[in-house]
């Protein structure tokens, strides 16, 4: 199943008589342990849609976050289901934290579409992801301004009433405000001490057992902060500095070596690209070399290799101070 379901407790019932046309829909999203590399694939890591096979709902895109759920016999997840809309806020939960935050772009229904990403027709309720970011508030955090009371725990697919949004947005302001820059302090120590950090040897691997995961997320959430200031927002590898309306950018700050290897949360072992690029360096792809040129995998027999052979051999776009350090380029090359 895509979503598990569970009942809430009583303070988290929430359905939803509130004025809809004034107040963002909220909702608190599981995902479940055996759905997290669907999700690290197509949420996490954008969708490129390069394929002669894609389906033609999906027609027009060339990369995008996706999502989705089930069909269901519960009456409250089909009116959630029901309310869900374009502009509405997620934030996603996976072991007893807040991973991620998105809002709502497209909704629709689609067995071909659940089937073509996560080979099950049955997840058939659809909707696409805009405005990702993989760090969110803390659970702790989330449970006070919402005024929940007992465990804290997201069992199933969980719309927060409008009253209790409203009331949210009264006393902060916005919701975004109420969710995001109660965290900007510590963001901001987070940052300075990378700062700092920079005046030192550079060290391969992090210290994580000094972190709560609290402290990762905000740690994580400066780290991409910094990297983008510095590269501008501008991808390393093909230049592009695209944004949304809004002003939010299409490039995505990486870790050099990986954070799968335990990588620090160090500028040096930061670069900036965007969604394609983004999904080449991670497959493997593309590489860079410690002259920092651009490195392809040579497999001629494969379609996407002429989408980034004319890369190959060319010079990353380095930004004017704190490029990335040879050590971290060094020690991906021996991965």
């Amino acid at each position: 199943m895509f979503v598990f379901e569970m009942e809430h407790t009583k303070d988290q019932d929430d359905t939803t008589p509130a004025s809809r046309d004034t107040v963002p829909g909220l909702y608190l999203l599981p995902v479940s342990e055996s759905w997290r590399p669907h999700f690290d694939r197509t949420v996490e890591t954008p969708v490129i849609l390069s394929t002669n096979d894609v389906p033609e709902q999906l027609a027009g895109y060339t990369s995008l976050r996706i999502w989705g759920t089930t069909e269901t016999d519960s009456a409250k997840k089909q009116t959630h289901m029901d309310q869900l809309e374009a502009g509405d806020w997620i934030l996603f939960y996976h072991s007893g934290e807040f991973i991620a935050t998105a809002k709502v772009g497209r909704v629709f229904e689609s067995a071909t579409v659940g089937d073509w990403l996560w080979d099950n027709p049955e997840s058939n309720f659809i909707y696409t992801i805009e405005e990702y970011q993989d760090t969110a508030p803390s659970i702790n955090h989330v449970w006070d301004i919402l005024e929940y009371e007992g465990r804290q725990v997201v069992n199933g697919f969980m719309r927060v009433s409008d009253d209790r949004v409203q009331r949210v947005i009264t006393e902060y302001g916005s919701l975004e405000t109420a969710l995001f820059d109660a965290d900007r302090t510590q963001i901001k120590r987070e940052k300075s001490a990378l700062e700092v950090a920079l005046e030192s040897e550079p060290r391969l691997t992090e210290d994580t057992a000094d972190y709560t995961t609290a402290r990762r997320r905000t740690r994580d959430q400066a780290f991409r902060e910094l990297v983008l200031e510095v590269y501008d927002e501008t991808c390393a590898v093909c230049g592009a500095n695209r944004h949304s309306p809004d002003g939010t950018p299409e490039v995505e700050a990486e870790h050099i070596y990986p954070r799968s290897e335990n990588g620090r949360d160090d500028v040096r072992n930061g670069i900036v690209l965007c969604r394609l690029h983004h999904w080449a360096f991670d497959t493997g792809w593309i590489e860079i070399t410690t002259d920092y040129e651009i490195n392809v995998l040579e497999k001629p027999e494969r379609d996407e290799y002429h989408e980034f052979e004319q890369l190959d051999g060319q010079d990353i776009t380095r930004p004017e101070t704190r490029i990335p350090h040879s050590k971290y380029v060094a020690a991906r090359q021996r991965l």
